[in-house]
């Protein structure tokens, strides 16, 4: 058994780091139809087959002309409407010289028409129509094939199917893509004192917590979130839950990653496979351990919900979405000052949560077993190991959650 100490932490950096290096990218594919496509990322290239748009349209509301009918030198010039044409339909008629056509937007040029003028700048009486100054060719057109040309890749392997991109498979017929598989996280609770909400609550005991936000974690970031049944504080029994969940992608646990005499964590990945890390100098968070067992990653997070929570946004996540071959994560970030002193654990590099009024920043951390201290922030500020304390008015980065 190991001693109950950690052994030497390691930085923050250096863990994400070692994370990242870990993560082992989902090679599973599968197909979709586009209706189901959003947030996937693209196994296959796809390549359009028609050009977009499949023929010269008109880009606004007007009239289709000759554009050598209208004098270069301006004034107004009367030209016989002679048809109209409307979306969807296409005309018969091929335009004559000194002739005009209606049309409406995005409906199919006319054979014979070079230029399309806005009908604000026209005046109609009956068939006869007056236009102002003159026309450029090309003018109000758009080309055929000046979106999509066919042969051309519409997206490209690892492209996250965003709903403009969506849009563009659309708009070339596509109806369904090949994508890359979500990876199965196997979310797994440990700890004898867990209870799941709904079930009455035991002297001692709490709800469980973590299998929540963990799962919510693995959710928005790419990732298929399977619970699998709780663990008590035994050795054998963490050891064949951990067995079981090893033909997932990656094994997340909460609980048990400390160094108690009932932190037994360490000893069953020890037992299957190897730790890549146990221990981070970082504050909340601190024991978090990554292990690998017949190479699928295991992570194990703080029982501290607070601790458990940051460290899955700061650690997991990134190498979740790794994982699913998202693009790393970018959170958005604010620069304001801070409306009360801060005192810091200068020993460890410091996420210490805080919300947003007024235009100033107010500390919203609590402690690490305290899920409000996440739930009320709307961000963190990173305190760098050796600072113990930042004044009011000091100006803080922001990073929102």
């Amino acid at each position: 058994m190991r001693p109950d100490v950690f052994g030497e932490l390691v930085s923050f950096d250096e863990a994400l780091r070692r994370a990242l290096a870990a993560a082992r990218p989902i090679a599973r594919r599968e197909t979709t139809s586009l209706a189901d496509a959003r947030d996937r990322v693209v196994a296959t290239a796809v390549i359009a087959t028609l050009d977009v748009p499949p023929f010269d349209r008109s880009a606004m509301d007007g009239y289709a002309i000759r554009a050598t009918d209208l004098p270069a030198a301006g004034g107004p010039t009367t030209l016989p409407c002679v048809d109209r044409i409307f979306t969807g339909e296409v005309s018969r008629r091929v335009l004559g010289e000194g002739e005009c056509i209606e049309i409406s937007t995005g409906a199919p040029m006319p054979a014979g028409a070079d230029a399309v003028v806005m009908v604000e700048r026209t005046t109609r009486s009956g068939d006869q129509v007056t236009f102002a100054g003159r026309a450029a060719v090309g003018q109000n057109i758009g080309r055929r094939g000046a979106d999509l040309r066919a042969n051309q890749a519409i997206v490209h392997p690892g492209d996250v199917l965003t709903p403009a991109r969506i849009g563009a498979l659309a708009a070339a017929g596509v109806t369904n893509v090949e994508i890359f598989e979500r990876p199965t996280v196997a979310i797994v609770s440990t700890g004898n004192e867990v209870t799941s909400p709904g079930d009455a609550l035991p002297p001692g005991h709490v709800y469980d917590v973590n299998r929540f936000t963990l799962r919510a974690v693995a959710e928005d970031h790419g990732c298929t979130a399977v619970l699998t049944p709780r663990v008590g504080d035994v050795i054998e029994d963490l050891v064949h839950a951990l067995r079981a969940a090893a033909t997932h992608d990656v094994i997340v646990c909460s609980g048990g990653s400390s160094v108690g005499g009932r932190d037994l964590l360490v000893d069953a990945v020890r037992a299957l496979g190897s730790i890549v890390f146990h221990g981070v100098a970082m504050k909340p968070g601190k024991p978090t351990l990554l292990g690998s067992i017949d190479a699928t990653p295991v992570f194990g997070m703080p029982g501290n919900p607070t601790s458990c929570l940051s460290n899955a946004y700061l650690l997991l996540m990134p190498f979740l979405r790794a994982t699913a071959r998202l693009p790393p994560w970018r959170p958005m970030r604010l620069t304001l000052p801070l409306a009360s002193d801060i005192r810091a654990s200068s020993d460890r590099h410091q996420f210490f949560t805080v919300r947003i009024a007024d235009g100033a920043v107010q500390p919203a951390f609590k402690s690490s077993g305290d899920i409000t201290s996440m739930a009320a922030a709307d961000g963190y500020i990173e305190i760098p190991v050796g600072t113990a304390s930042l004044s009011a008015g000091t100006s803080v980065v922001v990073t929102l959650f």
